[in-house]
């Protein structure tokens, strides 16, 4: 399984970082993309991907840190996507639930990084929270050249047909296994070649919940769900994800079996 969306940078780690990394193999989770939201979790990001050379970076501005980074990080940002472990641009996007920032300063900061993905030609990692119509406007608008995921995915039908007009794919993670019948539907409907696996680790575990902290090695009980959803088998599941993974960030890994985190 490949985990296209997950927070190990993030401090709930540093206590057994390692022990995560090691139960994340044994559950048959053998590549990451680490997602870089803000600029003081960069350095870390980087750093986790000098010790484990199957993590792949995602470098962005989270829409909760734009009104906190300052105008000229752009380039500084720019200077950091050109690194050859990064694989995307995110995440980016609009969070009207928390409205931890403007409205103005967030859409700035993804058309921003909207542009930036085109110049670089990497795909985008979208965050949106109770602003799926203007989320999705923008990028119909701007139309990103290489296409992107809507992460944590958590909506229906509709979305999905204007995500593919897009090339967007879905990340389908510890939401689905909450029982929410619109998204069941869509998952069931979705076209194969658009769902990814996906923990967002710390955050969002999976049914059953233990309120602790998510992490890569219960990325199965999300691959479990989607594999009943879709009536698929197990290892069908983790092909059609894996290969829509390498597809989509361009990841260079082969199919079928990958080799642990440290290997040469």
């Amino acid at each position: 399984m490949i985990d296209t969306h997950c927070h190990l940078a993030d401090r709930r780690f540093d206590r057994d970082r390692a022990q995560v990394f090691e139960r994340a193999h044994i559950a048959g989770v053998t590549h990451f993309i680490e997602i870089a939201h803000a600029p003081e979790i960069v350095p870390r990001a980087h750093a986790l991907a000098r010790e484990h050379p199957n993590l792949f970076l995602c470098v962005g501005v989270h829409p909760g840190e734009a009104a906190a980074v300052p105008a000229d990080y752009l380039e500084v940002l720019r200077d950091h996507a050109r690194h050859a472990r990064v694989v995307a641009i995110g995440e980016t996007g609009l969070d009207f639930y928390r409205n931890r920032a403007p409205r103005e300063a967030q859409e700035r900061w993804f058309r921003a990084q909207i542009a930036l993905g085109d110049e670089l030609g990497l795909p985008l990692v979208i965050h949106q929270r109770s602003a799926l119509e203007e989320t999705l406007a923008i990028l119909e608008e701007t139309r990103p050249a290489a296409g992107g995921v809507l992460h944590c995915f958590d909506d229906g039908l509709t979305a999905v047909g204007r995500a593919r007009s897009l090339g967007f794919k879905l990340g389908i993670g510890g939401v689905v296994t909450y029982g929410h019948p619109a998204l069941d539907d869509a998952v069931r409907d979705a076209p194969a070649e658009m769902l990814l696996l996906e923990t967002d680790a710390p955050y969002l575990e999976p049914e059953p919940r233990t309120a602790r902290r998510n992490e890569p090695a219960l990325l199965g009980r999300v691959l479990a769900r989607l594999a009943a959803l879709r009536g698929w088998s197990a290892e069908e599941t983790d092909r059609i994800t894996g290969e829509n993974a390498r597809e989509l960030f361009r990841l260079p890994i082969a199919g079928g079996a990958l080799p642990p985190s440290g290997s040469a």
